[in-house]
């Protein structure tokens, strides 16, 4: 019940009464006990002749009287009582708000508190690209779904709700159904209306927060595949990680890498590489659940997010389907490509690790993965991390190396295998650690290239080793035509300074001419042979000799070999033993034979026993190099192997033969 009406008179009460029913306000003579009212039912007290009692009834009282004066109580004139009490509630005669209808600049929806639409303005049919009519009496949820959505909350408890937290200035933000069945975005705010009804007031915001949606999706997600980017990457997985030590649960996290995308992508372009990575990453959707996150990191990387994990062996079965979701064949226009992926998973397994060093541990599993052959998955390890420190700590200090003078050079003999003479020596890099200790060179040389100090380093060594070197043959400890190599990485090859730097050394050096050789690797051979015959000619006109350094472990051909003016092949290890040890005739005769007819001598390394060297010595091999002549030394130490060398053998220092 609306309003109680307390009155003695008849006529009075009757027309008040009638006049409330014509405004949809539900009205009731006298209260009984058998009267439906509730904390917000109004009582209208009739004053008039005398001063009813009131101490019974509820706060909500307006008092009618013929001389209103101040009390506790709202007092109204009680002539024309009808029209005053609706002006004092606000409403207009049809019982709607006095700022409701085509008047209003809103979108207004009057419901009762079942949800059914009483009425509906102009501005808000338009609004839904419908009419007025119809809309109403249907329900609230056919135009704001989520409003009605809690099946256990009925709509007047919903409503109720929102006119506690609603303000005048900002509204709750809800998607609304047109009669088309597209979204619009309002502002609603919602009030309580006499008669058990409810006014929403919208506003259309429609292209404000279309573009504020539109704005957070890109920058959260992939705007090729529609996937998590990083930064949304990163906010799940932090979330993910707060939950699985929350609820003591594994969680992984797997890095895949397309193992033939570049290709490709380089091949058939952009447009092709693109579909290709819409359609793995759809597929890798279509792998997991829908609590867990596939991401998008850039190019052909992905990170996927499983949680709840109950065994680590789950891990292994999801990567597993993902291998074969990605190795099915991709199609795109009339072409077919095999693409596949290679897999590195961690799995979360202390309370220190955050999101950052998962992803990292993954990336180590997946360089493995990848190392091992790819279309596979790896685990990372211990055994991984603390590679990955150890590697860390390395790539830190090669900064400072050469400014701390931690670098030191290396010399190692070269022997003849007939006579046994020093012709010359290689000059080996030594990095000597402060904290690490002795650094094997495979594990620093890979980071000089990587991080590109490989240029500066490489042009102090040769600068340094040639100085050391004409040093040497100044004070007369090695013979003048005595030759040194130093190793040059295929990256110093390529730069462009390389050549220039060692020319200008040479010369300012007065280094004679076949003095110094560069030893260069298979692969270079094979590459930009254009470029390279040229750097060859301008090396060779400065007086400076090719090595092919660990021969045996590319191949090489023979056109190769008669193509380039080469000095010298180093032989590595294994083909000096497979060609010893094949059947019949001596293979390393043969193949010493061939080396020989195109002027290339034979340098055989790593020859640890001393036996060997009648073996080489008859099959054509000039020179050796290993630790059964000479362990490699720093300068001061062969210095003293030198001299000795020469006082006890009275051997001198010659040239290579030819």
């Amino acid at each position: 019940m609306d309003c109680i009406i307390i009155s003695e008179d008849d006529e009075w009460a009757q027309q008040l009464e009638a006049k409330l029913s014509q405004a949809n306000i539900q009205a009731a003579r006298n209260t009984s006990k058998s009267s439906l009212t509730t904390e917000d039912t109004l009582y209208l007290v009739d004053a008039a002749n005398r001063q009813p009692d009131i101490a019974d009834c509820s706060k909500r009282i307006v008092l009618f009287t013929d001389q209103p004066n101040e009390q506790s109580v709202v007092q109204l004139p009680r002539t024309n009582a009808p029209q005053w009490l609706l002006n004092h509630l606000g409403i207009g005669s049809k019982g709607l708000p006095t700022n409701c209808g085509s008047t209003s600049s809103e979108g207004q929806i009057i419901v009762d508190n079942n949800g059914v639409i009483l009425s509906i303005n102009e501005n808000m049919s338009s609004c839904l690209s419908g009419a007025a009519e119809q809309w109403e009496n249907t329900y609230l949820d056919e135009i704001f779904p989520e409003l009605t959505d809690k099946t256990n909350h009925p709509v007047r408890r919903q409503l109720n709700k929102l006119c506690h937290q609603g303000q005048p200035c900002s509204g709750h933000l809800f998607a609304a159904k047109n009669s088309l069945g597209r979204n619009r975005y309002l502002e609603v705010n919602v009030s309580k209306l006499i008669g058990n009804r409810f006014l929403l007031s919208c506003r259309d915001v429609t292209q404000r927060t279309s573009s504020h949606n539109a704005m957070r999706h890109k920058a959260r997600f992939d705007a090729l595949t529609g996937l998590a980017n990083r930064q949304l990457l990163m906010d799940r997985l932090r979330m993910a990680l707060a939950r699985s030590k929350r609820f003591q649960r594994q969680l992984a996290v797997m890095y895949v890498d397309l193992d033939h995308f570049k290709p490709i992508n380089d091949t058939w372009g952009h447009a092709a590489g693109d579909a290709i990575l819409r359609e793995a990453g759809a597929r890798m959707k279509d792998t997991v659940r829908e609590i867990d996150t596939v991401a998008r990191l850039g190019g052909d990387e992905f990170i996927v997010v499983i949680e709840d994990l109950q065994d680590h062996r789950d891990a292994g079965t999801i990567a597993e389907n993902i291998l074969n979701a990605l190795s099915n064949i991709f199609s795109w226009q009339q072409h077919e490509f095999n693409i596949g992926c290679s897999i590195g998973i961690t799995i979360s397994d202390s309370d220190n690790e955050d999101a950052n060093s998962l992803i990292e541990k993954a990336d180590l599993a997946l360089y493995r993965a990848k190392s091992k052959g790819r279309q596979r998955f790896e685990f990372c390890t211990s055994e991984l991390t603390a590679q990955a420190r150890y590697k860390m700590v390395l790539q830190e200090g090669l900064q400072q190396a050469l400014q701390e003078n931690q670098l030191e050079l290396h010399f190692q003999p070269i022997a003849s295998t007939d006579s046994n003479t020093i012709e010359g020596a290689e000059v080996l890099l030594r990095w000597q650690h402060p904290k690490v200790g002795t650094v094997p060179p495979k594990d620093f040389m890979p980071l000089l290239e990587q991080t590109g100090l490989i240029i500066p380093v490489g042009e102090w060594l040769i600068e340094k080793a040639c100085k050391q070197w004409v040093q040497w043959k100044e004070i007369g400890l090695i013979h003048k035509n005595a030759r040194m190599s130093i190793n040059i990485s295929n990256c110093q090859f390529s730069s462009q300074q390389l050549i220039s730097h060692i020319q200008r050394i040479t010369s300012n050096l007065n280094m004679p001419k076949n003095t110094l050789a560069l030893e260069i690797s298979e692969e270079l051979l094979s590459s930009d042979q254009n470029g390279i015959e040229d750097s060859f000619k301008r090396l060779e006109t400065s007086g400076i000799n090719i090595f092919v350094d660990d021969f045996g472990l590319g191949n090489t051909s023979i056109n190769s070999l008669s193509k380039f003016n080469l000095t010298a092949i180093k032989l590595e290890k294994p083909l000096i033993e497979s060609l010893s040890n094949a059947p019949g005739e001596n293979s390393l005769m043969a193949f010493s034979a061939l080396a020989h007819s195109l002027n290339i001598s034979m340098i055989a390394e790593g020859i640890d026993d001393k036996s060997q060297l009648k073996i080489l010595s008859e099959s054509g091999v000039d020179s050796y190099q290993g630790y059964s002549f000479c362990v490699p030394m720093n300068a001061s130490n062969f210095e003293g192997f030198i001299s000795k060398y020469n006082n006890t053998e009275k051997i001198i220092i010659n040239s290579y033969p030819g």
